[in-house]
């Protein structure tokens, strides 16, 4: 496997020298009624254009190949596309208002994305419960080759660079699901064998960027293997910078673990035990001259201003009469945020339980309960609590919630999510995991305060 990604590198320098163009042209063809359509780095989220009409055609300037994703702001709709230069984007709007570009390398990416879903769906019963757990990789590497198989029916009509992103997605998807069933769901210790498939997994190039987590994965199990446990983040990542021989790309992993440090912690048990608003501080100052830098400022000033002590964020929101709202009306009480969203399983799984918060408090005038709906749809969430018909908690409704200012400030980036609030306006705890008898009890001292 290093030998072909070593190859097709050679390829794409010797093609790159040929190329004259850097850029590529966007073009839309729609026939119903469309909303704006974004196109953005799969990754880092930085955008890249936007269309708004049909028969609209922009050029757009390219440094290096990348994974982008299409979609279409009301409409939830989104396509993955692999943008290179002089790989024109020609986006079709089909009369169900889903995305394809009827490119065969696209179609190819996106088969690679679902199709992981799906076999992951169909073996969920063997992969959760089999206690032969080296017989896990053996079946995804089976699955690997026979998607690489209807890759190499179609690389002739492919540019080097378009086809080892392509087989680089293919392996890194596999391998992201193994490293979160063997480091999150089963919890399999780091010198079991299952995880020696991190041996095929090639040395850091440019293509990591389309999916880069497998690589911070690989370098924790190859940690552990050498450590007992993480000693610091500051020690994991110099690990990181000596694990990648190229400093552009050690930059971007270790913003990518200091983001993923911020936004999903829960992905970084051994880590996040370690971290800080006092470690973060000394890390961005030591990250100061990382060339992605910007990765990691979003989401360290989210996480300052979430943090236990801090002035809650007065966010405005909606009723379902639509009459406005605004936290600061409620200033003076002891306050509990739920965020959910309808399609959320584990949302609607711990409702029951603020639910009886909500009862419990109905009478008091110092406690307010906060539903706060973070849905796409308006309709979907006000036809919920037409069901439910339960009127103890205030029910709140902010569009895409955790893209707003209201995600950002209280670092809202998985829900369920619950802030608890005190008279003073300021967070006693951003990090509650569930509604419990534990959270009763916080709710109840922050009451005794004057």
């Amino acid at each position: 496997m290093k030998s072909k990604y070593v190859l097709f590198a050679a390829l794409c320098l010797f093609y790159c020298c040929k190329e004259k163009s850097t850029g590529f042209d966007i073009s839309l063809n729609s026939k119903i009624r469309l909303d704006t359509i974004y196109i953005s780095e799969l990754i880092t989220k930085k955008p890249i254009a936007k269309v708004y009409e049909s028969k609209e055609t922009k050029t757009v300037e390219l440094d290096f190949p990348t994974v982008a994703n299409i979609y279409s702001k009301n409409n939830n709709q989104e396509y993955l596309t692999i943008l290179a230069q002089n790989k024109n984007l020609n986006i079709s709007i089909l009369p169900d208002s889903s995305l394809t570009t009827n490119n065969k390398s696209d179609s190819l990416i996106n088969y690679l994305w679902k199709s992981n879903l799906k076999f992951i769906q169909e073996n969920s019963s063997f992969l959760f419960t089999t206690q032969n757990t080296d017989s896990i990789p053996i079946l995804f590497e089976s699955f690997r080759k026979e998607r690489e198989n209807e890759i190499n029916k179609f690389e002739d009509q492919f540019s080097p660079e378009i086809t080892e992103i392509l087989y680089f997605q293919n392996d890194a998807r596999i391998y992201s699901f193994l490293f979160w069933l063997g480091r999150i769901s089963r919890g399999i210790p780091p010198n079991n064998s299952y995880f020696n498939f991190i041996e095929k997994i090639p040395e850091a190039s440019n293509t990591l960027k389309s999916l880069p987590d497998i690589y911070l994965y690989k370098y924790e199990v190859e940690y552990l293997r050498k450590n007992q446990s993480i000693e610091s983040i500051t020690d994991f990542l110099k690990f990181i910078e000596e694990k990648t021989n190229n400093k552009e790309l050690a930059d971007f992993l270790k913003a990518n673990y200091i983001k993923a440090l911020i936004e999903m912690p829960s992905y970084w048990e051994k880590h996040e035990k370690l971290f800080d608003t006092e470690v973060l501080t000394q890390t961005l100052n030591s990250e100061k001259t990382n060339i992605y830098y910007n990765l990691i400022e979003q989401p360290s000033s989210s996480f300052y201003a979430s943090q236990n002590g801090e002035k809650a964020y007065l966010f405005h929101a909606e009723d379902k009469f639509g009459n406005q709202f605004n936290l600061k009306s409620l200033m003076g009480k002891v306050i509990f945020i739920d965020t959910w969203a309808t399609w959320c399983g584990p949302c609607l799984n711990h409702r029951p339980k603020v639910l009886e918060f909500a009862e419990k408090y109905k009478n008091n005038d110092d406690v307010e309960i906060l539903l706060v709906s973070v849905d796409s749809s308006k309709d979907k969430w006000l036809s919920f609590l037409d069901k439910e018909n339960k009127e103890f908690a205030k029910n709140l409704f902010i569009e895409r919630g955790m893209r707003t200012e209201f995600g950002n400030n209280y670092n809202i980036k998985s829900i369920p999510g619950y802030i608890l609030i005190g008279k003073d306006g300021k967070i006693i705890n951003s990090n509650i995991n569930e509604p419990s008898i534990a959270v009763e009890k916080e709710i109840e001292s922050a009451l005794e305060e004057k």
